[in-house]
């Protein structure tokens, strides 16, 4: 729970089911079921009970529906004519009692393999709550893995006489972390850890529960995932690093708070969690790191202050082709054959913006707008246009796309106005126009035309489109509408 996931936090637990789909899965507790949605992503198929005490219980990636609960679910289909529905029955038409089978455990939606996401929700908030804290009983004995440190250097400040954040190795003796040198610092600066947490007979690194940061034995930090706010969940983007995730594939907790991130999960701060020291002494730090079974992991060590100027041993260069983007103001860029518009609380903090463009790839109609970087993260939509020179005959064919430079596109969609192509993106990078002029494919896996059916059951086939996506499908036998 709370384990750091793509512009999320994981909101409940998984449960291994062997390896297997079709593992019996039981309510947890008498209620009825609120709600039941079926989907090609996400929670796959889920069912949501809600209890008498007030909170409701989330069974997700399932395979199949109990009998009773798939009659129901299997008419919504067919009155909507849909394989993906949403909907929320009367508390009168499913009661289900504690320990009663409700469906079996499956791999369906994003789930890349069999198991059961569980959740537990305050019905009222709709917000998850850990379900560790409600006596699951899961051997951990093991405490959080400390694997490495970064300090980041603010504004001018310098780490060991370098304008930049450094990484440091973390080393474990005698069940003791601790790291090699004292670093040397001037200016502000803040934490962040590299750290996951293990269970016994398991090797999944799952998220940890708590982190805590004391500077001389005073708490100035600590970041807890008792609940969570789904409204909110984006804003892991913000307490993250998210170049670090971006580069490195590491996933630090930040121990400090970024200007625009309202996440809820922080107490114990001061000053954010920024750290100056206005004096030439050493001082202590120590981080704690915690699972919810209470296994502790500590890291302590010593930073030597320094207020006296220093020499740099790699002044930063000057950029003079960036622009500054705020924070609690709109943002407009223009340039030729590009036009963004950003609203105010868009990113998580100000940065230097910078934009260049490729002139000539193939498959690209005009050309490439490198539009700052992927590194950064962006937490609202901004609206992005460009303009190109595309045959009338190909508009409706063309839409946004961002590409690694490598030959790959991914749609994004747009629509022409006023001579340009304009959507709404929710990331930096690379963007451009690009054409979709083919048909999506349909495979038959156990059918072919002319096939006479004596004992088959089932018709199987394949879809995919290598281009745009898949945006419908529907099957029909004789001109209605079927169930795949």
């Amino acid at each position: 729970f709370g384990e750091l996931r793509s512009n999320h936090f994981h909101s409940g637990i998984d449960i291994k089911t062997e390896g297997v789909e079709g593992q019996k899965v039981y309510a947890i507790e008498d209620g009825y079921v609120s709600r039941i949605k079926v989907s090609t992503w996400g929670y796959g198929k889920a069912i949501y009970i809600n209890h008498p005490d007030g909170r409701t219980s989330v069974y997700a990636h399932l395979q199949t529906f109990s009998a009773k609960i798939e009659s129901i679910v299997k008419k919504k289909h067919y009155k909507k004519e849909k394989f993906e529905i949403n909907f929320f029955p009367n508390k009168e038409a499913i009661k289900i009692s504690k320990g009663e089978i409700i469906a079996l455990s499956g791999n369906s939606g994003g789930s890349s393999g069999a198991h059961l996401h569980f959740e537990i929700r305050n019905t009222k908030t709709e917000h998850p709550i850990n379900p560790l804290q409600f006596g699951f009983k899961i051997d951990d004995t093991i405490a959080p893995t400390l694997n490495k440190l970064k300090i980041y250097a603010f504004d001018s400040a310098t780490i060991d006489g370098y304008r930049k954040s450094k990484i440091i190795n973390i080393k474990k003796t005698n069940g003791k972390y601790s790291i090699d040198k004292t670093p040397i610092i001037n200016g502000a600066f803040g934490l962040g850890i590299f750290t996951y947490d293990k269970l016994n007979d398991s090797n999944n690194k799952n998220g940890v529960y708590s982190i805590k940061l004391y500077i001389d034995s005073i708490i100035c930090y600590e970041f807890k995932v008792d609940e969570l706010d789904f409204s909110t969940s984006r804003y892991i983007n913000a307490h993250i690093d998210y170049c670090e995730k971006k580069e490195s594939k590491n996933k630090y907790h930040r121990c400090y708070k970024l200007p625009h991130n309202k996440l809820t999960n922080y107490s114990n701060l001061i000053n954010e969690g920024i750290i100056a020291f206005n004096d030439n002494a050493i001082h202590s730090i120590t981080l704690l790191v915690n699972d919810i079974a209470g296994n502790t992991s500590t890291l302590s060590f010593k930073v030597q202050a320094t207020n006296k100027p220093v020499t740099l041993i790699d002044p930063l260069p000057l950029d003079s082709t960036s622009v500054a983007f705020r924070l609690s103001n709109p943002n407009i860029f223009k340039a030729d054959n590009m036009e963004l518009y950003m609203e105010a609380n868009t990113l998580y903090e100000p940065l230097q913006f910078n934009y260049s463009t490729t002139d000539s790839v193939k498959g690209v109609y005009g050309i490439v707008h490198h539009v700052h970087n992927n590194k950064t993260p962006v937490h609202k939509r901004y609206t992005l246009s460009i303009k190109a020179n595309v045959p009338d005959a190909l508009k409706s064919k063309t839409y946004i796309a961002t590409t690694n430079m490598k030959g790959n596109f991914w749609r994004l969609g747009g629509s022409w106005q006023d001579g340009f192509l304009r959507t709404k993106v929710r990331e930096f990078g690379n963007f451009c126009i690009v054409a979709d002029t083919t048909s999506p494919e349909i495979k038959g896996i156990n059918i072919f035309d002319g096939k006479v059916f004596n004992t088959q059951t089932t018709i199987k086939c394949t879809i995919k489109d290598k281009n745009s996506g898949i945006k419908s499908y529907r099957g029909e036998i004789d001109g209605k509408w079927i169930l795949m």
